[in-house]
């Protein structure tokens, strides 16, 4: 994995620039090239997995120098590929997957992309034309983020702190950027909180020609429209099989490889196969563990180890992880809400000084139908069953009453978010449960219209009838990229860790999406995963509650964070912001008072108020 940058009319300056503001992504190595016929400017920072020797440097060339390529990523079935390619008459110079992409571009154009098994985000330059190709992998777990510059010319890179060092590129303040942060806590793509700079969408492209408009083109999306209705051991026999391949292509690697382990069952399962893959005592895990209990994991995950024999080490959270906010909002260049980014930052900081790769376990919620919300969504038909007058009159007035934990228990609040957004339709309900300030809040906050709720609209273009279908669809589209994937890469890579996600091997998403709802919920959540699970792990494991990967901020808002929410939370610096105060100032009583847990939004508004403060 590495960082690539790259714009039009390059100037050595800048390109240089650039390319130092993503120098963590990779420290074995730098390089850059600039088109001698188009000016055309690439570089590239190397962090060295497949083919160590400075045969798999770049950007990269093709052998009759028509051809340039700057690849962020893995691509799995690289020596699959490279066999097809030989037989074919290519000749290579490197073991690198770098070279296998390069020839299997030359040879198939954008149809690559649809061999490819991995990770991945590249720019290939065509020296003869000068057109560009900028493409992301299929479900965004590589970032692409790219601007318009003055006369249709092209900027590009892994971040957008390398963006912000081109001049021309408008670094205004997105308003609807804005209003989309405080739904999400993050910033969906396409947009960012720049108005002039965009997301390349997860399973896009870019095409750009001098002097001309980018062309966008989605070349995959998941599709859950499956009927096929098997018992749960007929999909287990399907499923085991696909699973076990994605785990072993993601230990392909000629550096030290490892594993988060939480105890949960997507990392449990991920470890137990690797382990399988491997053997006893061959594979290096990883929890980090914490001093509240609601939050620690070590017991479940000393279990799993012993269990399936790995090399287990507990990684205690590091004090004082509030302060570093400032690097966290660098590492993202714009806002980002999520403050789990803080311990994936932590956990891999220290993981890093054991192994350069880590597997991990995100995607198994949206892959295998994990999250509470999707029982909801299901549940949601016959709750509309209930007279109205019932449900509006009595249920609704009784259940707003509900207190809220801000210490790591979310069952009355989730109890409270089914009621007040079950009776509205499929696609406003979903997005009242993920969006953290509604349309009413936002509007208090920003002034104008009543904001649209963008995951709504994310779901109703989903299609789905099925509720299922278009709840899991949406989460890929929008909360896996957007938020999980985001801080997975920014976190890792500010370390120089490699993450690689084998439950979004788009092999096994495929599969599972040909299955019908049914069948994937048969037994309720994560039926299929832990049906898998069980063949590979004892019940103990596996029936054991999710705790989630959380920081206690209800905690940290009365301890470490106390002093920030005084000092920063305030009518002068909320204005800086475009936020109107009495809405600040309803929020924070709110939960001063205990009535909800706002520990989410509260700190939603800290990050922007830093952000603003280092823009």
């Amino acid at each position: 994995m590495c960082g690539i940058a790259g714009l039009s009319a390059a100037t050595p300056a800048i390109l240089a620039e650039m390319q130092a503001r993503l120098a963590h992504r990779g420290p074995d190595g730098t390089d850059r090239f600039v088109c001698d016929k188009t000016g055309f400017g690439l570089a590239h920072t190397r962090l060295a997995v497949i083919d160590l020797t400075p045969g798999g440097r770049q950007p990269m060339a093709s052998a009759c120098g028509r051809w340039v390529i700057a690849f962020n990523g893995e691509i799995y079935n690289h020596a699959e590929l490279r066999t097809g390619l030989e037989r074919r008459g290519h000749g290579f110079r490197s073991a690198s997957d770098t070279e296998v992409l390069l020839a299997l571009l030359m040879e198939q154009g954008e149809a690559a992309l649809d061999r490819l098994v991995g990770m991945f985000a590249f720019a290939l330059l065509d020296r003869h034309t000068g057109a560009v190709l900028l493409a992301r992998d299929r479900v965004g777990i590589k970032p692409l983020v790219w601007a318009g510059l003055p006369g249709n010319g092209l900027a590009f890179a892994s971040e957008i702190r390398a963006l912000t060092a081109v001049p021309g590129v408008d670094l205004a303040l997105d308003p609807q950027g804005l209003s989309e942060f405080l739904a999400c806590l993050y910033v969906p793509a396409p947009r960012s909180i720049h108005a002039g700079i965009r997301k390349l969408p997860p399973g896009h492209l870019l095409r750009w020609r001098p002097g001309q408009a980018p062309e966008l083109r989605q070349w995959w999306r998941p599709a859950f429209t499956g009927d096929r209705v098997l018992s749960t051991p007929q999909a287990v026999e399907e499923v085991l099989p696909v699973l076990r391949q994605a785990v072993r292509s993601c230990m392909v690697a000629d550096v030290p490889v490892g594993c988060f382990l939480s105890g949960g069952i997507d990392s449990s399962v991920i470890a137990a196969l690797m382990a399988e893959a491997r053997g006893r005592d061959e594979v290096a895990s990883f929890t980090m563990t914490f001093t509240e209990a609601a939050y620690d994991e070590r017991v479940a995950a000393r279990a799993v180890s012993e269990h399936v024999g790995t090399r287990h080490t507990e990684l205690p959270a590091s004090a004082g992880l509030v302060h570093g906010l400032d690097r966290m909002i660098a590492a993202f260049g714009e806002p980002f809400g999520n403050p789990t980014a803080l311990l994936i930052g932590d956990l891999s900081h220290k993981a890093r000084q054991h192994v350069t790769v880590a597997l991990v376990g995100d995607g198994g919620d949206e892959v295998f139908a994990g999250y509470p919300r999707y029982q909801g969504g299901l549940l949601a038909a016959k709750w509309r069953r209930i007279p109205r007058p019932l449900r509006r009159g009595v249920i609704e007035p009784l259940v707003s009453l509900l207190p809220e934990s801000t210490a790591g228990n979310h069952g009355l609040r989730r109890i409270r978010e089914f009621v007040a957004g079950a009776g509205l339709a499929d696609a406003e309900m979903y997005a009242a449960w993920v969006e953290y300030f509604s349309p009413d809040q936002r509007r208090a906050l920003l002034g104008g219209e009543l904001p649209p709720r963008p995951i709504a609209g994310i779901y109703r273009a989903t299609g789905r009838a099925d509720a299922l279908d278009a709840m899991q669809e949406t989460d890929l589209l929008s909360f896996l990229p957007g938020n999980l994937m985001a801080y997975g890469d920014a976190m890792s890579m500010m370390h120089a860790l490699e993450l690689r996600l084998p439950l979004l091997d788009h092999r096994l998403i495929e599969l599972v999406e040909t299955l019908s709802a049914g069948c994937r919920f048969a037994a309720g959540k994560k039926t299929l995963l832990k049906a898998a699970a069980r063949r590979l792990l004892p019940a103990a494991i596996i029936d054991r509650p999710k705790l989630g990967f959380n920081p206690p901020m209800g905690r940290w808002l009365k301890t470490e964070l106390a002093a920030m929410v005084r000092d920063r939370l305030t009518p002068g610096r909320m204005a800086a912001l475009g936020l109107e105060w009495t809405a600040v100032e309803a929020l924070l009583a709110e939960h001063r008072q205990g009535r909800r847990d706002c520990s989410l939004p509260v700190w939603a508004l800290l990050v922007l108020d830093h952000w603003r403060a280092g823009a």
